[in-house]
C-alpha cells in the first residue's frame, strides 16, 4: 500500500498549485512550446509580445509569472531582459508532477485489479 506523509503532500500541493497556475494560460503555454521547439533558446518581452500579439506590458507580466514559478530565468543584456529555462527548477517541477501522477496511477491500478 502506498503511504504518503501528509506534511509532504501539503507542501507539494502548494508548490504544484503555483506551478499549475503559472501554466494555466494559453499565451504562456505557447511561449513554452515555442522555446522547446528549437525555434528560440531565449526570449525577450518584445519577442513574446510580437509572437503572441500581446502588448509589451502584458507580455512582461506573463514572463514575470513564469519567472516567479521558477520556470524561466531572467538575464539583463543592455536594454533587454532575456528569459531562458531554469533547468534545475524544471527538473524539480517534473519530479513533483511525476510523483503526483504516480500516486494517481497506483490508485487506478489498485481499483482496476480489484474489479
Amino acid at each position: 500500500m502506498l503511504r504518503i506523509k501528509t506534511e509532504y503532500c501539503c507542501d507539494l500541493s502548494e508548490e504544484l498549485e503555483e506551478l499549475f497556475k503559472a501554466l494555466a494560460n494559453v499565451n504562456r503555454l505557447l511561449l513554452i512550446y515555442k522555446m522547446t521547439s528549437g525555434e528560440m533558446e531565449k526570449v525577450s518581452v518584445t519577442q513574446m509580445a510580437r509572437m503572441t500579439g500581446l502588448t509589451q506590458p502584458a507580455a512582461s507580466q506573463h514572463l514575470k509569472i513564469l519567472k516567479t514559478a521558477n520556470i524561466l530565468n531572467a538575464e539583463k543584456k543592455g536594454n533587454y531582459i532575456y528569459y531562458t529555462f531554469n533547468h534545475n527548477a524544471v527538473i524539480s517541477h517534473k519530479e513533483k508532477i511525476d510523483f503526483l501522477f504516480g500516486c494517481v496511477l497506483s490508485k487506478c491500478n489498485k481499483i482496476k485489479m480489484g474489479k
